[in-house]
C-alpha cells in the first residue's frame, strides 16, 4: 500500500458506493478532512482503520492493502513450486502488509522532521526575539526624542550578568512605587533618581494605593557605568479607588553608575516629559 495507490482505490470505492466524503468520514468515525488527504495522497489512514475501512467499503482487509478488488477465486491448489508459493494468499498478505509498514514508516518519519524542524524553528525565533527584542524599537513612541545610539541599545536584551544586575535595580524600583507616604524630600533621600516614582504625599496627598507595572526591556553595564530600558505604566488611587494620577505604556532609558560600595545607582532617567 502506497498513498497513490490507497488514494485511487478509496475514491473510486467511496463512488461506486455512492458516498460522499463526508458519508464515508462518518461511517468511519474520522474527519472529512481525513478522507480528503487520503484521496489527494497526502497520507495514509491509521492501521489500526484497515479493518473498519474494509467492512464500510465491502471488501476484505487484503484487498485494502493491496489497493485493488480480488477476482473471484479460482480452484484452490497446493503450490507445487517455490513460484506457485509466492502466490499463495498468506505470503500476498505478507508482502503487501510489509509494504504498507514501509509506506507509513516513511510517511511517519517525513511527519516527525517536518514536526521538528517546525519545534527547532519556533525555539530559535524564541531565543532570537528574547535575545534580540528589536520590536522594542517600533515601541519608542518619540524616537525624535532618543538618540539612534539610545535606540540602538534596545536591539539587545543583555547578557545573564547584566539582567542580574539589572534584577537589583528593578526591585529598588518597585520598592519606590509601592512606597506611600513619603515626603518628597524623603523619598529622594531614600531612593534617589527612583523617587521619580514614588507618590509623595505632599505632591499628591489624596494617593491612598498604587498600581503599576514595571517591565525591563534592555540592560548593559561596562566598568564605570550600564544603562537600563524600562517599560512602565503607574497609577495612583485616592481612598475611593478613584484614579488621580498616573502615567501609562512609558518607555524610560535610566543611566546607571556604581557608588563607593560598588552598588549600581540610577543617575539619570530619560524620558518624554
Amino acid at each position: 500500500m502506497t498513498t497513490e495507490k490507497f488514494a485511487i482505490f478509496i475514491k473510486e470505492e467511496r463512488t461506486r458506493l455512492g458516498l460522499t466524503q463526508t458519508e464515508l468520514a462518518e461511517k468511519l468515525h474520522v474527519s472529512t478532512a481525513a478522507v480528503s488527504k487520503w484521496e489527494r495522497a497526502k497520507c495514509l489512514p491509521d492501521i489500526a482503520k484497515l479493518d473498519e475501512i474494509a467492512e464500510v467499503l465491502g471488501v476484505t482487509v487484503l484487498e485494502v492493502l493491496q489497493c485493488e478488488r480480488q477476482k473471484e477465486a479460482e480452484t484452490e491448489l497446493l503450490p507445487a513450486t517455490q513460484e506457485d508459493c509466492r502466490k499463495t494468499p498468506e505470503h500476498q498478505i505478507l508482502l503487501v502488509y510489509r509494504e504498507t509498514m514501509t509506506a507509513v514508516t516513511q510517511q511517519n518519519t517525513s511527519r516527525r522532521r517536518k514536526l521538528l524542524k517546525l519545534a527547532l524553528a519556533v525555539i530559535l525565533l524564541a531565543v532570537l526575539l528574547y535575545s534580540f527584542p528589536v520590536y522594542h524599537i517600533l515601541q519608542v513612541w518619540m524616537p525624535s526624542y532618543y538618540t539612534t545610539g539610545e535606540i540602538s541599545m534596545l536591539a539587545y536584551r543583555g547578557s545573564g550578568a547584566d539582567l542580574a544586575i539589572a534584577a537589583t535595580v528593578m526591585e529598588r524600583a518597585e520598592d519606590a512605587c509601592e512606597d506611600l507616604g513619603l515626603t518628597r524630600e524623603e523619598a529622594e533621600a531614600k531612593y534617589g533618581k527612583l523617587a521619580r516614582y514614588c507618590h509623595p504625599k505632599d505632591s499628591y496627598p489624596d494617593v491612598a494605593a498604587e498600581n503599576h507595572d514595571m517591565r525591563l526591556w534592555a540592560a548593559r553595564f561596562g566598568l564605570s557605568e550600564g544603562y537600563m530600558w524600562v517599560y512602565y505604566s503607574q497609577e495612583g488611587l485616592d481612598a475611593d479607588g478613584e484614579v488621580t494620577t498616573g502615567s501609562w505604556r512609558i518607555p524610560s532609558l535610566w543611566y546607571l553608575q556604581p557608588d563607593e560600595n560598588g552598588t549600581w545607582q540610577v543617575v539619570h532617567i530619560k524620558e518624554h516629559p
